[in-house]
């Protein structure tokens, strides 16, 4: 069911009326940008591209229908924007050498340690799970939103969700095995 803040919104929108714009923005720029950065590890790059996100809002949002999922289709927009800076910048393995390589663990508290070694997984994982993983358990997505996003089948979904979090698992676990996370551990 479509929120009634997000209907006020789709229907302001239709209007050109620009308050739909900033009740849009506000109720949904800040898990966005989080989507994004996690996605990218760039602060730069996720600004950008919640703003290339907010533009074809403000360009298409009278376009959209009165009972549009108004978060999925921004989460949409912004992993297609997202998906498309990928294939300008470098090789794929390049990104994720470079994601990898800006991921460093939050200083000292246990449970920052824990975070950082949970975004540290994160990070090593494949685009494809990253983006599953946060759109569903993060962002709050629902299996039908995300299906219809990645144009799967339910099943499909739920099937790639289910290797994501058992990926997710394998590289927490390995991390939690390997000396220098101990070692930050200890010293912490």
């Amino acid at each position: 069911m479509t929120d009634p803040t997000d209907l006020e919104a789709l229907a302001l929108l239709r209007r050109r009326d620009p308050r739909g714009f900033e009740l849009a923005y506000r109720r949904h720029a800040a898990s966005l940008r989080g989507f994004l950065w996690r996605m990218t590890r760039n602060d730069d790059l996720a600004d950008d591209l919640l703003q290339i996100t907010f533009l074809r809002l403000a360009e298409r949002g009278p376009e959209l229908r009165a009972a549009s999922d108004l978060p999925a289709w921004l989460f949409t927009v912004a992993r297609n924007a997202c998906y498309d800076q990928m294939r300008l910048s470098a090789a794929s393995t390049a990104n994720d050498e470079t994601l990898e390589a800006l991921t460093s663990p939050p200083p000292d508290v246990e449970t920052r340690l824990l975070l950082g070694d949970v975004e540290h997984a994160l990070a090593r994982l494949k685009a494809e799970d990253r983006e599953i993983l946060l759109l569903v358990s993060l962002e709050g997505l629902t299996h039908e939103a995300v299906s219809k996003m990645l144009g799967l089948q339910s099943a499909a979904t739920r099937q790639r969700l289910a290797r994501a979090r058992s990926r997710l698992l394998a590289a927490l676990d390995k991390q939690l095995k390997e000396p220098t996370t101990s070692q930050q551990r200890t010293i912490a």
